[in-house]
């Protein structure tokens, strides 16, 4: 297992299609700012990968990096209200839901499996269930 070195954009690209028609990888020109998950992940020696509509601005960033990153991060996780969730097939997950009357929206997850840390981040996913597909999809890239 390990970290990508490039951007998938095969069957997690097919993925991510079955959600959005359309979907493409969005290169993108990474400036993160510092303290966040982009920072601590490609700092790290990681990637940060973007699919979706760009036009749109509907799509998906996923990051993967390693077990210290993930590590780095878990308390500034919990502070901002991400909780522990149970994931098929990771060691340790936290997620951050919001729920709105009967609508609740998955925003990110962050997955730790084996020694790569994954993060999704989505601007259309309702639940865990939901995001399976995305998930496996992403870890079989480790």
């Amino acid at each position: 297992m390990g970290v990508p070195t490039s951007c998938p954009q095969g069957d997690l690209l097919a993925v991510m299609n079955d959600y959005v028609d359309g979907s493409v990888f969005i290169d993108t020109p990474w400036e993160p700012a510092p303290d966040t998950d982009l920072a601590a992940a490609i700092d790290a020696g990681g990637i940060a990968c973007s699919y979706g509509i760009h036009d749109a601005e509907v799509g998906a960033t996923v990051l993967w990096s390693t077990a210290d990153a993930f590590a780095s991060r878990r308390a500034q996780w919990q502070a901002d209200g991400q909780v522990r969730v149970e994931v098929a097939g990771a060691d340790e997950a936290w997620a951050l839901q919001a729920t709105n009357g009967s609508d609740t929206h998955l925003w990110a997850l962050n997955l730790l499996v084996g020694d790569a840390w994954i993060h999704i981040g989505a601007t259309f996913l309702p639940d865990l269930d939901a995001a399976r597909p995305l998930i496996d999809a992403a870890v079989a890239e480790v």
